[in-house]
């Protein structure tokens, strides 16, 4: 219940402030677990995706974040569990595996970059999600977010104006043959194509 209280609250608040333009949608899987692989600009990019899809989707966050109580309550009530970046994550990538698959899976946002990028083409990916997909099965479903880091700057606490587009594409094919590196930069390079 917490979690569409919150996804409601933010509808309303995206309404009056940052109306979000959906392209793509027919790409999102409609009833089995998904990798959802995007760029990342803002720290509201993932409810900006939550919002996008309007799917109850689940999100790796750094680690960090969890270690005040009441917003550690609020982060696992919206589906998201900690990761450690700075070191291989085993417990985390066993959480994932568990919430992309069954009856229940449901949608994964992974950022590839591992974290916010400045410009919206860097072309650097981290080897994670190139894991996460070939243990999971799964599609992995590419995605690009424009004007999220207007509307709220890295850095600020400030909301300001702003249009917000969000593109989804068709699931990206790979190789399983390949490394983990060379699907995630497949993957990252299918999002990036998204921008135009």
């Amino acid at each position: 219940m917490f979690y569409w209280m919150a996804h409601g609250l933010f509808v309303v608040l995206s309404k009056l402030v940052f109306p979000i333009h959906v392209h793509g949608l027919e790409n999102i899987p409609p009833k089995k677990g998904f990798i959802l692989a995007s760029n990342h600009l803002s720290n509201m990019d993932p409810m900006i995706l939550g919002m996008a899809t309007g799917h109850r989707l689940n999100y790796m966050a750094k680690h960090s974040l969890f270690k005040g109580k009441v917003f550690s309550w609020v982060l696992n009530q919206v589906g998201a569990f900690p990761v450690k970046r700075d070191s291989p994550d085993i417990g985390a990538v066993k959480e994932a595996l568990k919430r992309l698959k069954g009856d229940c899976g449901r949608g994964l946002v992974v950022f590839p970059e591992g974290t916010r990028k400045a410009k919206a083409l860097e072309q650097k990916a981290e080897p994670g999600v190139g894991l996460l997909s070939v243990k999971s099965g799964v599609p992995v479903i590419p995605a690009f977010i424009q004007g999220s880091d207007k509307v709220l700057a890295p850095g600020s606490k400030a909301l300001k104006r702003g249009r917000v587009t969000v593109t989804f594409g068709r699931a990206v094919p790979y190789n399983k043959e390949d490394s983990y590196q060379e699907i995630a930069n497949q993957i990252m390079a299918h999002v990036n194509s998204l921008c135009a």
